[in-house]
């Protein structure tokens, strides 16, 4: 799980970053300023919905641990209301849980699916996700910008705008059909299925702003990259 800095760190990086953009200005380079504006602005977005993904870890914890011990205790819970009378209330709430078992069940994976999607684009941002490639561990710093400059531009927009274009009708479909889980008592679709363009969206938005600082790499003197690569120990 994505651990934040202490505001101390991110406002030292964020106030690394704006002088930075106003050496892109002075140097010449407005227009690298206000895109490195732009930049920052992504950032924050998508680290607000980095830590949602943080509390959605929590959650679906906290679900599935509640939904595992009442169905290992279920029959305990059901032996004890017979036994003492005072205590017939617990069959209502067994009876309430059985009702509704199949919903706990799917939020558990709701939010799995949030957390991937709202999750993503911070740890591109922090430079986590895995990365299966032979050379750029072993290319020159220059090298590898360009490497996630062109990987950026080639692959990862285009991709993304390309599972947006897809997952977004699935989503106006289920929101307009009212579309619910084929489970009793399951949850509607609609809202999972959201997930889907909005987490897409988010990495593409985290791209443009790799892109960016990818390019001022090249063009503002001393600029270099948070979270650049850091090769393996082993």
């Amino acid at each position: 799980m994505w651990e934040p800095r202490s505001a101390e760190g991110d406002a030292a990086v964020r106030g690394n970053r704006k002088a930075r953009s106003r050496a892109a200005v002075a140097h010449g380079e407005p227009g690298l300023g206000f895109l490195l504006a732009i930049s920052r602005g992504i950032d924050a977005v998508n680290l607000r919905f980095g830590i949602i993904a943080n509390y959605l870890v929590l959650f679906a914890a906290l679900l599935s641990a509640a939904n595992a011990a009442f169905r290992y205790g279920i029959n305990g819970l059901i032996q004890l209301s017979r036994d003492y009378h005072f205590l017939s209330g617990i069959q209502a709430l067994v009876n309430w849980y059985g009702a509704n078992s199949n919903a706990f069940l799917e939020g558990q994976w709701y939010m799995f699916a949030a957390m991937v999607m709202f999750g993503a684009a911070w740890t591109l941002k922090v430079n986590e996700h895995v990365r299966v490639d032979l050379f750029y561990g072993w290319v020159s710093d220059s090298a590898r910008v360009w490497i996630d400059l062109l990987g950026g531009i080639f692959f990862l927009m285009p991709m993304c705008i390309v599972l947006m274009y897809f997952t977004w009708p699935w989503f106006i479909d289920a929101w307009h059909s009212g579309e619910v889980s084929t489970n009793a008592g399951g949850l509607v679709r609609w809202p999972v299925k959201l997930v889907l363009p909005i987490g897409f969206g988010l990495v593409a938005l985290q791209g443009v702003s790799e892109i960016i600082k990818c390019i001022a790499v090249f063009f503002v003197p001393g600029y270099k990259r948070p979270h650049a690569y850091e090769k393996p120990l082993q």
